[in-house]
């Protein structure tokens, strides 16, 4: 079976996409790259189950339960008149993990990705930020203050800064205490996989913000909801600004 290659990032356990376990986890992955990098077009009929499982070297029992689970993303839809067909783009559940995944990453639906995740947690992370400052408890100012004094972008161990960073941005939204809120983490995590893959590692940006986490940080250890917003909304900003600037791959 051909594999495309894995991606540069790993995300921690209790964010990683629910894929299926063995042989059925790499057809699942096997077609959800093909689907993500346009081997299969939206609006395409994909190749029939025989024609899968032969390519794959597969059972057709695999290839139907990988068809399930890419439906379940919102990759492709299965009826009887017509087989398999790759739904609109619009209609992928864009911010799962395994889809982002699946995008090689020079793609330029990443491009996208970025700004517009960038401008999601522009939206969100100010006001979690906010609410950590009022309700978060002293163990979890502890993490967020030790995953921000763990940024060391001078190091340049990018996957060593994103663990940090899902631990930050993490424990911000679990610190809340709004159980809507600490649903967002995956959704948070695999925005931040997207700005590392795209932006500092493919782009070439300016790594993360080490002084720009720790002011947030303090803000939140010392109480100061008001100052955790804003020092929160300028670092995002920095991000951004980056979406916008960076221009997409050819």
């Amino acid at each position: 079976m051909m594999l495309a290659d894995k991606p540069l990032l790993h995300l921690p356990k209790a964010v990683e996409g629910a894929l299926p376990n063995g042989v059925a986890k790499l057809a699942v992955d096997v077609l959800g790259r093909r689907i993500a990098n346009d081997a299969y077009l939206p609006g395409e009929t994909m190749p029939t189950e025989p024609e899968l499982a032969n390519s794959l070297s597969v059972s057709r029992a695999t290839i139907r339960d990988a068809i399930k689970v890419l439906s379940g993303k919102g990759l492709v839809r299965t009826a009887r008149r017509y087989g398999t067909r790759v739904r609109p783009v619009e209609e992928w559940n864009l911010l799962d993990a395994d889809v982002v995944s699946w995008h090689d990453h020079g793609h330029p639906r990443l491009s996208t990705m970025f700004a517009e995740t960038t401008e999601l947690r522009i939206i969100l992370e100010p006001a979690a930020a906010e609410l950590a400052a009022q309700r978060a408890t002293p163990e979890q100012i502890a993490v967020i203050v030790g995953a921000a004094l763990a940024l060391h972008p001078e190091q340049e161990d990018v996957q060593a800064m994103f663990e940090a960073d899902c631990r930050f941005h993490g424990t911000i939204l679990d610190a809340t205490g709004n159980g809507m809120m600490r649903q967002m983490r995956s959704l948070i995590v695999t925005m931040l996989r997207v700005s590392y893959e795209y932006g500092v590692l493919q782009r070439g940006t300016e790594p993360v913000s080490r002084d720009g986490h720790i002011r947030v940080a303090e803000a939140i250890r010392n109480r100061d909801g008001t100052l955790a917003r804003e020092q929160m909304a300028k670092m995002l900003e920095l991000n951004r600004r980056d979406a916008i600037s960076i221009p997409p791959p050819h």
